[in-house]
């Protein structure tokens, strides 16, 4: 009996899950922001000193002329900030790819820790070379900010690189 009841419960866990998961892509996919920040995050350079300072500096000019703050750029953080292997409350933390980390064909990949709508944290990872392309840290950050792709053609949320412009607005 005992067996029976603790295998109903995972199943009923699993199944909430996957519910849950679900519910929480569909909203993602029907909203073009559907997270934000409950303060300005600090941006962390873990990728190391080849990361352009002036490129991290445009794209965060690009999202304040938005309305979107942040609470500083630390371009040298400390090794404690960038050793940390969870996403880290408060922060956007840039890092490099490892080797196999990232597709052949994504140049980077943001993953932000949500709680309900708010963003705690925000993780970039970039593949070698790709973290000073024109408007790449501006896709990216978009990301962290809370944005998803929209197939809009020089928008800067495309979801194709090639196909990316410095234009933004909430379709």
């Amino acid at each position: 009996m005992k067996a029976r009841l603790l295998v109903l419960l995972l199943l009923c866990f699993i199944g909430g899950f996957t519910i849950g998961l679900g519910i929480k892509f569909f909203y993602e996919s029907k909203n073009f922001k559907p997270y934000y920040w409950d303060r300005p995050p600090i941006i962390a350079n873990c990728y190391g000193p080849d990361f352009s300072e002036d490129q991290m500096l445009r794209a965060i000019q690009f999202w304040s002329s938005y309305g979107h703050e942040i609470g500083f750029y630390e371009h040298n953080p400390p090794s404690s900030v960038c050793e940390e292997n969870e996403i880290i409350h408060g922060f956007i933390i840039l890092k490099k790819a490892r080797p196999t980390e990232l597709s052949s064909s994504t140049l980077a990949t943001t993953r932000r820790a949500t709680s309900g709508l708010v963003i705690r944290g925000a993780e970039i990872v970039f593949k070698p070379g790709s973290q000073n392309l024109s408007l790449i840290n501006e896709h990216e950050l978009g990301h962290a900010f809370g944005y998803t792709h929209v197939n809009i053609e020089n928008h800067i949320m495309h979801p194709m690189f090639n196909k990316m412009g410095d234009k933004f607005w909430i379709p």
